[in-house]
């Protein structure tokens, strides 16, 4: 990887330190705010190969760890999810077990709303009680309506007070083209999800709760004496697919998102509303093969130890490290990851007081001349004001310097 470095001038630090400093901290910020929960983005990475055609009427592929989805149709436009929407449903129990609200072994009664839940489901007698854990299971691996309901019923008293939890977890997560209204996926008005939601979604099921995530995995699930087996069927198909969701009704068609990870690499792929089982199927490993064939992902610019050391005037130190606000996990094409070149741009110095964290510069990674990640760079350490002789004493220094510089 090449390495550019761009130290701005005197005549240029003017602008570029108040664009920097103050617009860009604020940037900044939002990196931070956010780092939690990798949002997906659209990105244009140079391929050689074309991306596949997709019979469905939206899709898209990502790769985990940067976020980054690399071909898509309509990915952004909200559609009914169908039992996707289940994925949602186990995110809030998953994250209500985590805080110790629920338990695994709590007692969940079966009301009659839930026993009569259309679609599919695990057969739960009305008027019985049902430990958490198996009707958990259920919504995850068979995709029980009436385990989806009773659960709902359990952890908010109704399942429209479950669906504004729901809500409430989907803002969240920043999912942008998403509303619910109910636990299951049934058709109902004001219930939707985009597929780029959907990835985001099932990234966090992924990376926030590792310990349920091998249940998506699981080929059948049983119940009353009646076995039941998971609808994505790519688990008997792709040893490396281990998860996440189907879903169909007639207004939201075919759909699956499913994962797969091949070493260090995890791809993701939804397909909505697509003809069949078999579409659906055929689609999402179809994109899933265009990503582990055709692209790499890579990490760069480790935020340990700093990149750049900036000259400090009028400070209780005379230098400053600057570091990147976080390392850049990014996805290139298969053995090209040595022709990203790295651009860095900061001035040649700073006036104190300067705070830990304030934005100072920009580092920049291109491909094919392409820009494909940039990130600030920020002061590792705080910077006081000095005493008066010395913040005298390099004013000086500092005015000479800029007149020469001009």
């Amino acid at each position: 990887m090449r390495v550019n470095v761009f130290v701005k001038s005197k005549k240029q630090q003017g602008t570029f330190v108040r664009t920097v400093v103050h617009s860009l901290t604020l940037f900044l910020l939002c990196v931070i705010g956010s780092a939690n929960t990798q949002a997906a983005q659209v990105v244009s990475v140079p391929v050689a190969a074309s991306p596949p055609v997709i019979e469905a009427q939206a899709w898209a592929l990502m790769e985990m760890n940067s976020g980054w989805v690399v071909t898509h149709q309509n990915a952004s436009t909200p559609r009914p999810p169908a039992s996707i929407t289940k994925l949602m449903t186990n995110y809030v129990l998953f994250a209500e077990l985590k805080k110790g609200s629920v338990n695994l072994n709590d007692l969940v009664s079966i009301s009659e709303e839930a026993w009569r839940a259309e679609g599919s489901r695990m057969f739960a007698d009305v008027n019985t009680q049902i430990e958490l854990e198996p009707l958990l299971k259920s919504t995850v691996i068979q995709s029980g309506n009436d385990a989806s309901i009773a659960l709902a019923e359990h952890v908010a008293g109704s399942e429209a007070s479950f669906a504004a939890l729901m809500n409430r977890t989907a803002g969240e997560l920043k999912l942008r083209n998403s509303a619910f209204a109910n636990s299951t996926g049934l058709p109902a008005e004001n219930h939707f999800m985009s597929a780029l939601d959907i990835l985001d979604l099932s990234a966090a099921v992924i990376r926030d709760f590792p310990e349920y995530y091998p249940w998506y995995a699981e080929k059948s699930y049983t119940h009353n004496n009646i076995t039941q087996y998971n609808r994505n069927k790519l688990l008997w198909k792709d040893s490396t697919v281990d998860g996440l969701k189907t879903g169909f009704t007639e207004a939201a068609g075919y759909c699956l998102v499913a994962s797969a990870k091949r070493g260090k690499q995890r791809w993701l792929a939804v397909v909505l509303g697509s003809s069949g089982t078999k579409a659906r199927e055929k689609a999402v490993r179809t994109l899933l093969e265009y990503g582990f064939r055709n692209f790499e992902p890579v990490s760069l610019l480790d935020e340990q130890g700093g990149i750049a050391q900036v000259q400090v005037y009028g400070g209780s130190s005379d230098e400053l490290r600057l570091q990147v606000a976080k390392p850049a996990n990014i996805v290139v094409p298969i053995g090209r990851a040595a022709d990203v070149e790295q651009v860095i741009e900061y001035s040649p110095y700073l006036e104190a007081p300067i705070q830990a964290g304030a934005a100072a510069g920009m580092v920049r990674l291109t491909l094919d001349g392409r820009e494909v990640y940039s990130t600030p760079l920020v002061a590792i350490s705080t910077i006081n004001e000095a005493g008066w002789w010395k913040a005298f004493t390099d004013s000086i220094k500092l005015r000479w310097r800029q007149f020469f510089e001009e």
